[in-house]
């Protein structure tokens, strides 16, 4: 179908050189419960729920399928990453890039305002005491009120502002693409598992559905 929507389109006024198509695996088994057990499919025991891999996928693709080196031998110098379902990330691509330029950012995420303790994740500034390394990452929101409760804090909203002061991810991400390809290189494209389950109970213990 996309094959079939970018030819009959004319490949949006791109050159068919510039269009690479990769696609996704059937994905990973589904998981029930904390304890992770598989999801069976309802009308049929003998057979597993399968759910999407998520974003990380993406890299594992652009790797496995020689994108990025394809790029960058090409001469391309950044990658963008984006929601197929934001399109008005690319009212602020330009600026981010400038940004990015300007500050000598190899990751760049764009971000939003946030509200407090909303259902999104939050960019913030982790920094550990012991060794004194800082990284700035998103943090999923089921995970960043617990985290900061656990060092005396708060997602609380700023009152000069009315927002959390974490602003929420919108998984619009940059990269430079030398220092991305030379990840790829060194970790194959490997992305950490992580489940971000909705709970059926309130002890959470049973996912709403296979996740």
């Amino acid at each position: 179908r996309t094959l079939e929507l970018l030819q009959s389109n004319s490949y949006f006024g791109l050159d068919i050189s510039q269009v690479t198509i990769v696609q996704q695996s059937e994905g990973v088994a589904a998981l029930t419960d904390n304890n992770a057990r598989i999801a069976a499919d309802p009308e049929d025991p003998y057979v597993l729920l399968r759910k999407p891999h998520g974003h990380g996928d993406v890299h594992a693709l652009m790797y496995s399928e020689g994108v990025a080196k394809k790029w960058r031998a090409a001469g391309v110098e950044w990658a963008v990453f984006f929601q197929d379902t934001n399109g008005l990330a690319f009212h602020t691509l330009p600026a981010a890039l400038g940004v990015s330029l300007e500050g000598g950012f190899i990751m760049n995420s764009i971000a939003v305002p946030r509200q407090a303790k909303q259902a999104i994740g939050g960019i913030a500034l982790l920094e550990n005491a012991t060794t004194g390394e800082s990284k700035t990452i998103n943090i999923e929101y089921n995970q960043l009120d617990p985290l900061l409760r656990a060092n005396g804090e708060e997602d609380v909203k700023d009152p000069k502002t009315g927002f959390s002061p974490f602003p929420g991810n919108i998984n619009q991400l940059l990269f430079k693409l030398g220092p991305y390809a030379d990840v790829l290189d060194r970790t194959r494209g490997e992305m950490p598992e992580f489940v971000n389950p909705k709970y059926a109970d309130a002890a959470k213990t049973i996912f709403k559905k296979p996740t």
